[in-house]
C-alpha cells in the first residue's frame, strides 16, 4: 500500500510528535478487537528533518487477512491514522478508512505457489487470533436457523 500525508495550518514550534499507523478494528456484537499492522513515530528531532507541508509517503505491505467485512453482527474496518501531538498537550487525530479485499490473480502463473516444507516445533502453537477464527464463526452464524 502506498499513501501520503502532510501537516498544514500548524506551526512547527507547536508540534511535539506525529504518529502514523495502519490498523484494523472490529465493531459489533461481542468484544471489539484492534490490530496495528504498521506504526511509525516522528519525535520533535525527526520532524526537523522533514518538510511537513510536503507530501510524506507511507509504504507497507498489507497482510492477507483480516479482510474488510461489513456484516450485520460484525464489521472489520481498516484505516490509516495520523495522530499529531501538540506541545500544549492537545492531540489531533485524522483517520482515512480503506477496504482490504482478496487479491484476484490475473494470470495462471500468478496463482501458483511454492511448496513449503513444515517442520515440527517443540513449543506449543500460539493461541489462534480472532481474525483467524472469524471465517469459521461467520459460517456457524450463517448455519443457524431461527426456531419457529
Amino acid at each position: 500500500m502506498k499513501a501520503g500525508w502532510r501537516i498544514s495550518r500548524i506551526d512547527w514550534d507547536e508540534l511535539q510528535s506525529v504518529e502514523l499507523s495502519v490498523l484494523w478494528h472490529t465493531e459489533g456484537k461481542g468484544d471489539e478487537d484492534l490490530g496495528v499492522h504498521y506504526f511509525q513515530r516522528y519525535d520533535r528531532s525527526d520532524l526537523q528533518q522533514i518538510e511537513l507541508t510536503e507530501r510524506q509517503e507511507i509504504n507497507c505491505t498489507l497482510p492477507a487477512s483480516p479482510l474488510s467485512y461489513q456484516g450485520h453482527l460484525l464489521q472489520i474496518q481498516w484505516k490509516i491514522r495520523v495522530r499529531v501531538f501538540l506541545a500544549d498537550g492537545r492531540e489531533i487525530v485524522s483517520e482515512q478508512p480503506f477496504y482490504l479485499v482478496a487479491h484476484q490473480p490475473e494470470t495462471k502463473s500468478e496463482s501458483t505457489t511454492d511448496v513449503v516444507e513444515l517442520t515440527q516445533r517443540p513449543d506449543r502453537p500460539a493461541r489462534q487470533s480472532f481474525a483467524a477464527k472469524l471465517p469459521s464463526m461467520i459460517s456457524r452464524f450463517r448455519g443457524r436457523r431461527p426456531r419457529v
